[in-house]
């Protein structure tokens, strides 16, 4: 199967990448499923031209520097970092000129603009790899000689070498995630970047229905809350894990607890 295939369907459009700004809001992760098409059955949907709307209007306004950072359509009075990522970029960035990054599922290039606070001057090269309606906003507003929105990695393969491969709160979103990190595991990056991915110590992946809150967003969609020890397998033969990091308290689902894990990888000699 093809990465483009694998990839295809983002969903949902937002990949919701601060799931803890939901804690204490009724979040829910429910039922157990057989198959990602039997999840989907039981998921009411949303309305991701109304999402993507929210999205846009909330970017714009950190550009136009009425708020300081964006995140699932709410704006903020400060940068919003996820702390593990900028480390790991930094780190991986610090031997060369300039830090080329293909960003999965990465919306209007949030955490570009956080990387590019973090480290200002630093040299990179962005690749945001989303859904057509984001290519299309992210290349009209938000585009640069740095960032590039394409709508799929086979795309932003062809077009340069990547150093490194982000992946924020977007495996537990396809319908197929071992498949999806086996092929990136093969597009020669040097590093992986895995963060706020549901994950428990349970030997087999559950997949359940994710049901977000209206005052985020009315939405409920599949998702993966997936065995740590299945996935480091999937990616163990082609990386190392340098660090392992997780986003701050427990959830739970009907097979019972999990957190948001988070992991920096280094390919193997």
């Amino acid at each position: 199967m093809a990465l483009r295939e694998v990839l295809r369907d983002l969903a949902p459009p937002l990949l919701l990448r601060t799931l803890r700004t939901a804690l204490g809001r009724g979040l829910r992760f429910e039922g157990e499923f057989a198959s990602w098409t039997e999840a989907q059955k039981a998921s009411g949907g949303y309305d991701s031209a109304e999402i993507v709307r929210r999205v846009l209007e909330a970017e714009l306004k950190v550009k136009k520097r009425e708020a300081a950072d964006a995140r699932d359509g709410v704006t903020f009075c400060e940068m919003q970092f996820s702390l593990p990522v900028m480390a790991a970029l930094a780190r991986f960035g610090a031997s060369r000129e300039g830090l080329r990054v293909l960003d999965l599922g990465g919306a209007l290039g949030g955490v570009y603009r956080q990387y590019k606070a973090f480290l200002p001057g630093r040299r990179t090269s962005w690749t945001v790899v989303e859904q057509p309606a984001f290519v299309e906003l992210g290349r009209e507003h938000f585009q640069n000689a740095e960032l590039q929105f394409v709508t799929s990695v086979d795309e932003a393969l062809s077009r340069a070498p990547v150093d490194v491969a982000l992946l924020s709160s977007v495996l537990q979103y396809l319908a197929e995630p071992h498949e999806a990190l086996r092929q990136i595991g093969g597009s020669g990056a040097a590093h992986l970047v895995i963060d706020r991915t549901p994950c428990s110590d349970l030997e087999r992946d559950v997949l359940t229905v994710q049901r977000v809150p209206a005052e985020i967003y009315p939405a409920s969609y599949p998702c993966w809350i997936l065995s740590r020890p299945r996935l480091l397998e999937s990616i163990g033969t082609r990386y190392a894990v340098f660090s392992a990091f997780a986003d701050g308290g427990e959830w739970r689902c009907s097979a019972g607890r999990f957190e948001l894990a988070g992991f920096i990888l280094d390919r193997r000699a």
